[in-house]
């Protein structure tokens, strides 16, 4: 049985970076060694909002460093692409959940000569160097690298601002950027007509899943191939041996799934089918931004509450807060 659902939104926007400031410039190394270092605050499974949750990370992150003579980060290189990095694409082994210092397999040290720095520019998820596939770094002649990735849901994509560094000039510290949306959800059946009935998907209808990103600006490409494929992760709401979430919660104790989606931003709604075991699918479920926004913005989360009822939904409104694990509301499927 196919009913068409119908979902009034309150979005919990959690703001800003990733990183909410810059650590502090690492220390010059006498042998001229690179370091680079991060720092920040909040972890879940698919967000990355702390330190602790980097280092969760820390194996699949991207790095470049090319040789220059401009010391000014905000410049963009040109011919400096067409000579080999002196760091090309290599990938972090570990990041320090104390410190925020950066671990690769080799060491790498800055150039001899005076007025010769090297521009950083890294990303997360890591990809090799190739033509296609689902997730690759393409090369390019005079300008920098280009990541194509594919988007599932469950994985961030993270863009770090450029930084320079020299033997006698330290990097500032690292900035990870949050590039997607974020949603989470609660459900909620206050009249408790949906007692006896589980939750056992939600599913995105038509989101595009593949795009492109300036390793050195963070600009993003043209997003396409739209999927049905792609879907909140319920696992982790599941109780040992079970293979659905039980529809609870109240408007005061919202019954909160763990976990989170990731999706392309600036887009102005989503489709959403809400699966359950025997009240059938509710399709075309809209989710839309609220309380002034008129597109799902990079580097906001909204929380969002599922409430169930067999009547007329609820009015839209919603709050937005610091980019933090609390927050309020509430959206309806009839």
């Amino acid at each position: 049985m196919k009913r068409k659902g119908n979902i009034c939104l309150v979005g919990l926007i959690w703001t800003g970076f990733l990183l909410c400031g810059c650590a502090e410039r690492e220390s010059l190394s006498l042998s001229g060694l690179i370091r680079l270092g991060a720092s920040g605050e909040g972890y879940t499974r698919s967000a990355v909002n702390d330190l602790e949750g980097l280092s969760a990370v820390g194996d699949r992150v991207g790095v470049f460093g090319v040789v220059t003579e401009n010391a000014d980060a905000s410049s963009i290189l040109t011919d400096e692409w067409n000579t080999t990095p002196l760091m090309d694409n290599v990938r972090t082994t570990a990041i320090d959940a104390t410190s925020g210092l950066l671990s690769w397999a080799d060491a790498y040290a800055y150039p001899l000569e005076e007025g010769q720095y090297v521009k950083f520019c890294l990303y997360h998820p890591y990809a090799e160097v190739g033509t296609e596939g689902a997730n690759y770094v393409e090369m390019r002649s005079g300008s920098s690298p280009v990541l194509h990735f594919t988007l599932t849901g469950d994985e961030d994509l993270m863009w770090v601002s450029p930084v320079t560094g020299s033997r006698t000039q330290s990097p500032g510290g690292l900035v990870f950027n949050h590039l997607l949306t974020q949603l989470r959800f609660c459900l909620v059946d206050d009249e408790g007509n949906f007692a006896g009935t589980s939750l056992t998907a939600l599913r995105f209808n038509g989101v595009n899943t593949t795009c492109s990103l300036q390793l050195e600006t963070g600009e993003q490409g043209t997003w396409g191939t739209p999927s049905d494929a792609v879907v909140f992760s319920l696992w982790e709401s599941f109780e040992e041996g079970a293979s659905s979430v039980p529809i609870s919660g109240t408007s005061t104790s919202p019954q909160v799934l763990k976990g989170s989606v990731m999706l392309q931003p600036g887009g102005s709604s989503f489709s959403l089918t809400v699966v359950t075991d025997n009240r059938g699918n509710f399709s075309n479920v809209v989710l839309r931004p609220t309380a002034g926004e008129t597109t799902f913005a990079a580097g906001h989360s909204y929380l969002v509450t599922l409430k169930f009822r067999d009547r007329t939904p609820v009015a839209l409104s919603a709050t937005v807060t610091p980019w933090v694990m609390d927050g309020t509301g509430e959206g309806t499927v009839q």
